[in-house]
């Protein structure tokens, strides 16, 4: 009599302590699944963020090498003025020592005309006279007179040559001097040139150093989600062992029959309500609201209950690490804990969570790790 009073109040205390145990497993369930989301997301806006970090680099390295190309360009040029305003500086100083050495001979020239000059005007008639006497003949006299006449016009005329030679010193000196001044502007300009060149490419490879930084800082961060994203999913291979199914791995229902079109596939993509890029972990079947959902297996529900991202969701452990999702519905038709059968109606297509519209979120999971549903049902 005791012995069996004592079974069945064993069996009614384990029955009372599964009972209390079951929600708070399927709620650390719910929250790893719900926590290997979020990492997902994460995981994939680091990912985008890497993506657009290394597009820049690319950019930047594009870049650096077309301002490298310019900068040769304009030391090139630089030089070339360099050389252009030396040889101009050169003519310049050539030019002003020759105008210099025809000054002097301007000088002496008149010095000469001048005391030459000033010995005729104070020998006035005297020459004449003095030449009269000494010439031979009148012939001669003439003759003399002719050339003395000559020599003062010779005197007069070298002195006009000089002069004008030296005012075409002056003008070729002026001109030379306009070009050097236009070499030494275009020699500024390239110098200001080629320095804008420099300051930029010394930005872009400061702009470069710090894209590899937040690369590198973005890959670390990648590579701890992934180390939290294994440790998850070994904590939710860990509660699915713990609680057993009665499945036996096996996927062999379309979860919703008749609605075989897929508006979104399983993989990257633009999340159609949080935005920028995103790893989309099942595919989405559009269907009129109340549409029935039905288990893609026999299995155990883990999960029957609101989530933040899925609103109302269901998840079925099938066995052998298999799981499957259904989220965003409408109502459910199952409780947590509960054993279906493939082809079971477990619930019906809604829009709650996450959501743009009616449709089902059907995932399928091997041992906790997110694949392509489609991979099952090979249309």
């Amino acid at each position: 009599m005791f012995p069996r009073r004592g079974l069945i109040v064993g069996v009614l205390c384990l029955f009372v302590v599964v009972a209390v145990a079951l929600p708070s497993w399927a709620n650390q369930l719910d929250d790893a699944f719900q926590q290997q989301q979020n990492l997902i997301n994460q995981k994939s806006q680091a990912q985008n963020k890497l993506g657009q970090l290394t597009y820049s680099e690319d950019v930047i390295r594009t870049e650096l090498a077309e301002l490298e190309k310019r900068i040769a360009t304009a030391e090139a040029l630089l030089n070339e003025r360099r050389a252009a305003f030396l040889q101009a500086q050169k003519d310049v100083e050539e030019a002003e020592a020759e105008l210099a050495l025809k000054q002097l001979e301007l000088e002496k020239r008149q010095e000469v005309m001048g005391e030459r000059a000033k010995a005729i005007y104070e020998a006035g008639q005297v020459s004449y006279v003095e030449m009269l006497f000494q010439a031979s003949n009148l012939s001669d006299f003439i003759n003399r007179v002719e050339y003395f006449s000559m020599l003062m016009e010779n005197d007069r005329q070298l002195l006009l040559e000089v002069q004008r030679q030296k005012e075409e010193l002056t003008r070729k000196a002026m001109e030379l001097q306009q070009k050097r001044n236009q070499a030494a502007q275009l020699e500024a300009q390239a110098v200001s040139a080629k320095r804008e060149l420099d300051q930029a490419s010394s930005r872009q490879t400061v702009a470069l150093q710090e894209n590899r930084k937040a690369q590198l800082a973005e890959i670390e961060n990648i590579q701890r989600m992934e180390a939290e994203a294994n440790a998850l999913n070994e904590r939710i291979r860990r509660l699915q062992a713990a609680r057993g199914s009665s499945g036996d791995g096996t996927i062999t229902t379309w979860p919703l029959d008749g609605h075989y079109r897929v508006s979104s596939r399983y993989g990257w993509r633009i999340h159609p309500t949080q935005g920028g890029q995103s790893f989309h972990t099942g595919i989405d079947l559009p269907a009129a609201t109340g549409t029935p959902i039905t288990a893609a297996g026999a299995g155990d529900v883990l999960v029957a209950g609101w989530n933040t991202a899925y609103g109302y969701m269901v998840i079925i452990d099938h066995g052998k690490g298999i799981s499957t999702l259904y989220g965003h519905m409408s109502a459910m038709n199952v409780t947590e804990g509960r054993t279906v059968q493939a082809g079971q109606v477990i619930g019906y297509v809604g829009s709650t969570g996450w959501s743009t519209g009616p449709h089902l979120h059907f995932e399928i999971r091997e041992n906790g790790n997110a694949t392509d549903p489609l991979r099952y049902f090979p249309f």
